[in-house]
C-alpha cells in the first residue's frame, strides 16, 4: 500500500522562502484498482501461505520471500481415466527438487515411473523454467491479473468487485488458448471479487469465468494467509533426494 507523507510549511518558513502562494493539495487517495495492485504479496509483507483453484486442479504452499523460497503442491484428476497426481515442487531461489505420486492408478498403464523420492532437477531441462525458479513473490498470478483490471469499486471496507482482461493477463492461464477464444468479448470483462485485510494485503481474489465452448463456467480462486508467521521453506534432506530422471522432465514439459 502506498504511504506518502506530505510536509506542510509553516508561516515562518513561507516568510523566509518569500513564497506567496498556497501550499500544494496532497495527493488524492488511491483509487481501488490502485488498493488492489498495491495488496498483492511484493516481499515486504513476509512469509505467507497460498491456495489456488483452478479448472485442472487445486494448489497450495508457502512463500519466504527474503530467501527467495517456495513450496507448491498441487492435485490433479483425469476425469476420464479416474486417476490422480500429487505433484510437490520446492524452490530455493535457482534450485528445485519435486515429489510426485500417482492415487487410483490401478488398471492404467503408461504412467511415468519416478523414484519415490524428491527429484533434484537441473532447471535448465525445464521448458519454462520460471516454473521450478524463484520469479516472483506471487506465485499464483494475482499480481498479473490485477494488473489488468477494467474496471473496480470497493463494495466496503477491505472488500472489492470489478472485471479483469484475460486476454491480457493471458500468461496466467486462467482457461487455455483455445477456451480464451471461444470466450471471445467475454474473455475482456471477466467480473472478480477480492479482499483486502486491515493491513492493506491481499487475501483472496476470486474470478467467475463464464462457459465457453466446451469448457463450463468455473470460479478461479487465490488466497494469501499467515502473513509473518507461515514457516520457513527447508531444501529436501540430501538423503531422500536423487537426481531426477529423464521421465521427470517429461512430465514436467508435457
Amino acid at each position: 500500500m502506498r504511504r506518502r507523507i506530505f510536509l506542510a510549511l509553516t508561516a515562518s518558513a513561507l516568510l523566509i522562502t518569500g513564497c506567496q502562494g498556497a501550499v500544494d493539495a496532497a495527493d488524492p487517495p488511491p483509487t481501488p484498482a490502485e488498493k488492489l495492485r498495491d495488496a498483492v504479496p511484493d516481499g515486504s509483507q513476509g512469509t505467507f501461505r497460498y491456495t489456488m483453484k483452478e479448472l485442472e486442479g487445486d494448489a497450495k504452499g508457502e512463500v519466504n520471500p527474503k530467501d527467495k523460497r517456495m513450496t507448491y503442491t498441487a492435485v490433479f484428476k483425469d476425469k476420464d481415466l479416474g486417476f490422480s497426481m500429487t505433484m510437490a515442487i520446492v524452490v530455493i531461489d535457482q534450485q528445485a527438487w519435486t515429489k510426485v505420486t500417482f492415487s487410483g492408478t490401478k488398471g492404467i498403464t503408461g504412467l511415468p515411473k519416478l523414484p519415490p523420492k524428491w527429484l533434484e532437477l537441473d532447471t535448465s531441462k525445464v521448458d519454462d523454467p520460471e516454473d521450478v525458479r524463484y520469479t516472483h513473490p506471487d506465485p499464483t498470478g494475482a499480481v498479473v491479473l490485477l494488473d489488468h483490471i477494467v474496471d473496480a469499486t470497493e463494495t466496503s471496507q477491505g472488500a472489492f468487485k470489478g472485471t479483469v482482461d484475460l486476454t491480457a493477463a493471458a500468461e496466467v492461464e486462467v482457461v487455455d488458448a483455445e477456451a480464451l477464444t471461444a470466450l471471445g468479448e467475454k474473455a475482456k470483462a471477466v467480473p472478480f471479487e477480492a479482499a483486502v485485510d486491515g493491513s492493506g494485503r491481499l487475501t483472496s481474489l476470486a474470478l467467475d469465468v463464464p462457459a465457453a465452448g466446451k469448457a463450463a463456467a468455473f470460479t478461479w480462486e487465490a488466497t494469501f494467509s499467515d502473513y509473518g508467521t507461515a514457516p520457513a521453506v527447508k531444501a529436501p534432506p540430501a538423503a531422500q533426494t536423487v537426481p531426477a530422471p529423464p521421465e521427470a522432465y517429461d512430465l514436467l514439459n508435457g
